[in-house]
This record gives C-alpha cells, structure tokens and sequence, in this order.
C-alpha cells in the first residue's frame, strides 16, 4: 500500500487514468491490496484491527448485526465534516487516508448509506440529538424526502424514540397508505401496540393484519404464537407452531414446543401429537440428548395410559397405540435415568421414573 501511494505522489502531477501510474510490484500486487482495502471477505475481527470505517459499518450492515455504539463510533469517523457537532469524532484511520487519497472516499449513495445507519443505531441507544443531525442531513440530500419510504421509516422511529405514538402512527399509517403491504410500517404498529399495557386485543389484530400481508414470515407466526400462550389460546397457539414447523421442520425445539402444548390441550387425540412431536424432537436433537423433552414425553405417555385406561374410553383406543405410549415411558425414564446419573439428582430422579414404571 505504501508503495502503492508514493507511486501516485509521484504521477499525481500527470493526471493518469485508471491505474497506469503504478509501477512494478506494486502494480502486479494491487488487486490484491485492493482486495484487502475493499473487505473482500474478511470477518469483522480483521476490520477491527485495521480499523476500516468504512467496510466495518457494511460490514454491520449487510450481516444484518445490532452493534450501535460501534456503528456511531466508525460512522462519526467517517461523517466527520458532514454533521455539525464532530468535536469528539474519532481521528481518520490510515485506511480512512488510503481510499481519500485513491479516489476511494464515500460517494453521496454511500453517505446516505451511512447517514441513515447511524441515525437508526443513534435511536437504538436514546441518542436522539445525533439522530436528527443525521435526519436532517438525509432530508437535505434526498429530493422530496416526504415521498421517500425509508425517510419516513426514519421520522417514524424518531417519534417513537422520543415518545410520541399519536404521530409515529400517522407516518406508518401514510406509509402503509402508499403500500399496505409495507412490512416495516406494520410491524412497527404491532410492537407500539404491544408494549402498551391493556392493549392485547389490538396488538392481535395488529400482528393479524401483518401476518395476512405476508403469510410466510416465521417471525410473525412465532410472534403470534407467543401471544396467544400469554393468553392461554393453546389451539391458536398450536395452529401457530404448526406453521412454523412447515418452515423449519428440522428445528427440534419447535416440535418440543408444539408437543407441549398439544400436552396442554389434553385429550387422546392431542397427546398422540404430542408424542409425535416430541419424539421428533429427540430424534433431531444434536446436543445428545434433550432433558425437556424426555421429561415431557415420559408425562405425555403416562398421561395416555390413564385416559386409555378409562372404561368408556377404551373402545377408542388402538392396542397399538397403548403399547407404543408404554414402551415410550421405558424408553424416557431410562435415558433420563442414565443421564443423570452419578449426580446429585441421580436418587431423586431414578425414584420418579419407577414411579412411572409401576404405573404402567
């Protein structure tokens, strides 16, 4: 890089075009140095230590990370002379040194880019004075900012940040005005009707309404799933979990959970699904062994045998099915006996499932 830079000191003065000016060694390793300056692949460890503002918050950015104080911290860097007060700014990097002097430095995309990063991790840690220095710069850059959705994203959250809900609501509502099916600005209604105390029902219909828009949004129907449990709505939730497990099938604490709560519905039908999920959970759990669902798969067998057990019951049951729901109480209660075994539980444990046993 030095080499690189001495070589343009000297042929500054001739106003080369592209990159004829570099000469030698230099010039044959310059993809390569260039490479390193661009973050071509490197993890965020590496750009740390060269202290690369730049493709540290793209970085941040495009791995989707919540670091606020490290995206104020390289963004004021690089906004230095942009936003008023850069009193207490960090000092430009040697890097910072290296794209200015390459013709390299930010263009006005990647200002926003930035100005707009910076603003959301400013809103994320209560500063809100460097957050509207930086709203009010992007309103200065974008033409019609009252016309642009990710302006108005950012004046929403302001209002938020600042606690004013009556007018954060009138942005999204514009915003969703312009485009039902605007996610962010639906989203973004739930949460403000979420934290709000009282509010259950409409925070429902909320999230009902976002989750309609988009039904393919995992994080919506685990949202919702949730919401119903606070609730005690087990079939909703059920119906909720269900759809999750179509989008991830091979999540073994989803099927725990959806066992749980078929457990919770109660009834023959509900505890067979229970077993079902439960059992797959096992079968997909890496970590060698999963404590919960064993204890959960012990009690939902054991509690099948008692309602099979009833006289008007009987005839719905499968023989089939009684002898599956025993041989899964032996199986529980010796996995959960050997895996606490030579702990302090080892005795308790052990009790408890020939508890079980003798009751089968």
């Amino acid at each position: 890089v030095c080499r690189c830079l001495q070589d343009y000191r000297k042929h500054k003065t001739n106003k080369p075009r592209g990159l004829s000016f570099l000469k030698g060694t230099a010039a044959l390793n310059f993809p390569k140095i260039m490479a390193g300056i661009l973050n071509g692949g490197e993890d965020l460890s590496s750009l740390l230590a060269r202290n690369d503002h730049l493709a540290i918050l793209r970085y941040v950015r495009s791995h989707k990370l919540r670091e606020p104080e490290m995206t104020i911290h390289h963004g004021r860097a690089l906004l230095k002379g942009t936003l008023d007060d850069t009193s207490d700014s960090p000092s430009s990097s040697p890097m910072s040194i290296i794209r200015e002097l390459l013709g390299l430095s930010l263009n006005e995309s990647e200002t926003l880019a930035v100005l707009e990063q910076v603003c959301t991790a400013a809103l994320d840690v209560y500063d809100d004075t460097l957050a509207k220095r930086c709203l009010a710069q992007i309103k200065k850059r974008v033409q019609n900012p009252d016309e642009s959705a990710r302006v108005m994203r950012l004046i929403g959250l302001s209002h938020e940040s600042a606690g004013e809900i009556p007018e954060a609501f009138a942005v999204y509502d514009e915003l969703l005005n312009n485009n039902p099916a605007n996610s962010f600005a639906l989203q973004r209604k739930y949460c403000i009707l979420r934290s709000q105390v009282g509010k259950e029902a409409e925070a429902m219909d909320a999230l009902n309404d976002c989750i309609g828009k988009n039904q393919g949004d995992a994080a919506g129907w685990l949202e919702m799933g949730r919401l119903c449990l606070d609730i005690c709505d087990y079939k909703g939730a059920a119906f909720c979990y269900e759809e999750l497990v179509v989008a991830n099938p091979l999540d073994d604490t989803l099927h725990c959970m959806l066992g749980e709560i078929y457990a919770t519905l109660g009834g023959l039908s509900n505890l067979k699904m229970a077993r079902k999920h439960l059992a797959q959970s096992l079968d997909l759990c890496s970590s060698g062994g999963n404590l919960r669902a064993l204890y959960a798969l012990v009690a939902v067998a054991g509690s099948f045998l008692e309602e099979s057990a009833s006289a008007r019951k009987r005839k719905e049951v499968n023989g089939d099915d009684v002898e599956v729901a025993k041989e899964l109480v032996k199986y529980g209660a010796e996995n959960l006996t050997k895996m606490y075994k030579g702990s302090r539980m080892s005795e308790a444990v052990a009790h408890v499932m020939e508890a079980q046993l003798a009751d089968i």
